[in-house]
């Protein structure tokens, strides 16, 4: 069994066209089931396929990022733009054309230096690849 190996480096993450340089945590996932199981009385099972594409990226930023400034203006022009996170190391990659800033990232000040996460929403088009590293 050979050894794999992730390198966050090599994850690329752009966002309305900006290059999303300094982020702590990218997670993407789609908001549904695709697929929902019902079993009736007599034990036969029934899958339902749920079309939706409906997903959301969360990129927890450091507090003194400077893209927290870029998804800010996004948030505040209202703007439809696209996503991308890609492994260049793996052959993971997830695409949302439209996505959407949905709020303005919450801010806490402290003592220590803080994250800020961001939310986006939009449609995570297929293929949306969880993969595995080289």
């Amino acid at each position: 069994m050979s050894t794999k190996t992730y390198d966050p480096s090599l994850v690329s993450v752009i966002i309305g066209g900006s290059i999303i340089k300094s982020w702590d945590i990218v997670k993407v996932g789609r908001d549904n089931d695709r697929w929902k199981m019902t079993e009736g009385t007599s034990g036969e099972v029934t899958r339902t396929k749920n079309t939706s594409l409906l997903g959301t990226v969360t990129l927890t930023l450091p507090q003194a990022s400077s893209d927290n400034a870029t998804l800010s203006s996004f948030e505040v022009a209202g703007s439809l733009i696209p996503c991308m996170i890609m492994d260049k190391g793996g052959t993971s990659l997830h695409t949302m054309p439209e996505g959407t800033v949905i709020k303005i990232a919450d801010a806490e000040y402290g003592k220590d230096a803080t994250t800020r996460e961001w939310i986006i929403k939009g449609e995570i088009i297929d293929p949306s690849i969880v993969g595995g590293n080289n």
